[in-house]
């Protein structure tokens, strides 16, 4: 500490005014690196608020479009791959999305009576806006992330049918579910969460 005080004493006697420049430029840089510093932090702190906000969001259009037409899906649409181990596995989820599921004229319209595509659209756009957007994805795991899985998983054989005409279709969701998927160890709900109206009850065992 002496010895600064000596240089900095020398610099003043021999150079006064450029020594003043020099410490007024000092100290005018430490404040703006302080006050630069402040409005960062304030920054991110309000990204991280909105990136939460957007999340929220998220989960709630997830929650008014998907969950009810998902449990009415699986009440009345029987002969899921969702329901075939060989394709969705009760631990790992979906094994592959490159295999060929096929489904007959029969099959496909039952699924087009219930909406599907619509379902299949809005889950594309959570997925793609929480992809790209300044979301915090994190947050839309644990609001949403295991029902989300869910629905990719029942809906997965008619993904795989729009996937043989285009092999790029509903990538999003694809990224998104194989991201959050190894997150949860089980998936399918127990028998008591799902759906299921009074009048299927016995038409087919596999809607219990």
């Amino acid at each position: 500490m002496e010895n600064w005080n000596q240089v900095l004493f020398t610099l003043v006697q021999q150079n006064p005014i450029e020594t003043a420049i020099l410490l007024f430029t000092v100290v005018l840089l430490a404040i703006v690196w302080l006050r630069l510093n402040k409005i960062v932090k304030i920054d991110l702190v309000k990204d991280k608020r909105d990136a939460t906000e957007k999340a929220i969001t998220y989960a709630d259009r997830f929650t008014e479009t998907i969950i009810p037409h998902l449990r009415k899906y699986k009440a009345n649409v029987f002969d899921l791959a969702y329901y075939d181990t060989s394709f969705v596995s009760d631990i790992k989820g979906i094994h592959n999305f490159k295999y060929d599921y096929p489904l007959t004229r029969d099959q496909v319209s039952t699924r087009e009576e219930f909406d599907i595509h619509d379902a299949l659209y809005q889950l594309k756009t959570i997925s793609t806006g929480i992809q790209h957007g300044r979301v915090d994805k994190e947050v839309c795991c644990k609001l949403f992330g295991q029902e989300f899985c869910e629905a990719v998983e029942v809906y997965y054989d008619m993904i795989l049918h729009v996937r043989k005409e285009d092999s790029r279709a509903y990538d999003q969701v694809i990224t998104l579910y194989q991201d959050w998927r190894k997150k949860f160890t089980k998936i399918k709900p127990s028998k008591t969460y799902e759906y299921i109206p009074e009048k299927r009850m016995n038409e087919n065992p596999l809607s219990i």
